[in-house]
């Protein structure tokens, strides 16, 4: 008798550790656990919200989650988004930016996208809006001329802007306009980083294509230190994985860097910037971070 109740009590304790933290069946977990919200954009009987760490949307890269909610306030995993950003700088002149399409996160009813803002509000007078269309089952819906508030990004002081985006002509015989966005390091820290880009070819003011197999070469500088650089850095090459392109950035010390960049084409040719020396101590073409 005593041997049978062993087993019970053995049975009992198993059935409970194998249920410890499992999601109740039909309960969805958070999928915006972390983040903060941006925006609710209210389609036909559909809540549609953007959120990222930040809760705004801000100059340069901007990574972006959507969810979509029934009116029921349940979480939909089957959503199709397709949206787009105009800055209207008045006068009939009108444009967009750089920017992913939106795609469902997998595992989750969450959808994400990224967009290389070039503008911040108000600069040049111009306004930012969003259109955003929905697809739900055999229910589509859309929201068009949403006002949307892309905020500035400053260095520490809260008052120098922050270069994390720029819009060159190259400067061979094509004359091509590429953007080029930072993305990482987003939080930089002493020593090594990840440091990530982005490439666009501008086709006209509404189209951004995605450049592949082009290299930034990088030279970090200390304006403030006599424009020392650091060792170990890595030019950003194309990433076919992680649809980037990416390298390392050694930062020997805390303060304010510039990372000097020279854009090279898939032959090697430079199509903007030029190298830091004693007599030029800066390129046309860098970023900054100060930390």
């Amino acid at each position: 008798m005593k041997r049978i109740y062993n087993i019970i009590i053995l049975a009992t304790i198993l059935f409970a550790a194998c249920n410890k933290g499992d999601t109740p069946t039909g309960e969805i977990p958070d999928p915006v656990e972390g983040l903060r919200k941006i925006q609710d954009f209210p389609i036909n009987n559909y809540a549609v919200s953007a959120w990222n760490e930040a809760g705004e949307w801000c100059l340069g890269y901007t990574k972006v989650y959507f969810t979509v909610k029934d009116k029921d306030g349940n979480f939909i995993e089957n959503a199709t988004l397709s949206a787009f950003p105009e800055m209207d700088m008045g006068m009939g002149m009108k444009h967009s930016t750089p920017r992913s399409e939106i795609t469902r996160v997998e595992g989750k009813a969450l959808y994400e996208a990224y967009y290389a803002f070039l503008m911040y509000s108000g600069q040049g007078d111009g306004k930012w809006y969003y259109d955003l269309a929905l697809t739900v089952g055999n229910s589509t819906g859309s929201i068009d001329d949403e006002e949307i508030d892309v905020r500035n990004v400053f260095r520490p002081d809260g008052r120098t802007e922050r270069k994390i985006i720029q819009s060159l002509v190259s400067i061979d015989e094509s004359g091509k306009r590429y953007v080029v966005t930072l993305v990482e390091p987003s939080k930089p820290k002493v020593g090594s980083n990840d440091i990530t880009a982005y490439i666009h070819e501008r086709k006209d003011a509404n189209t951004y294509i995605p450049v592949e197999d082009f290299i930034l070469k990088l030279d970090p500088r200390m304006p403030s230190m006599e424009n020392h650089s650091s060792p170990n850095n890595v030019d950003l090459t194309w990433n076919a994985t992680k649809q980037i392109y990416k390298g390392k950035v050694n930062f020997s010390m805390t303060g304010y860097w510039k990372l000097n960049l020279i854009l090279l084409n898939e032959k090697g040719d430079t199509l903007y910037g030029n190298p830091v020396s004693d007599s030029v101590e800066v390129s046309s073409l860098y970023f900054e971070v100060e930390f």
